[in-house]
């Protein structure tokens, strides 16, 4: 589940610690509905949303939905 990624603590000897951007990609629950959210981590230099944002795989590619 895509929270138990955002809830893990990266530790300074931890292999993506080093990274300069992060992004998770999980499953979310919804009541009773499971989707897919992406979640940016870490992206240094840059300013980040905080937000879970909901994503779709179709024919045409990967499509983030707003919500």
């Amino acid at each position: 589940m895509l929270e138990d990624l955002i809830s893990r603590h990266l530790d300074e000897g931890d292999a993506f610690s080093n990274a300069s951007t992060l992004i998770y990609m999980g499953k979310t629950r919804d009541g009773n509905r499971i989707g897919r959210g992406i979640y940016i981590a870490k992206h240094r230099g840059s300013a980040c949303s905080e937000e879970i944002v909901p994503y779709t795989i179709d024919d045409r590619g990967l499509s983030l939905t707003s919500r």
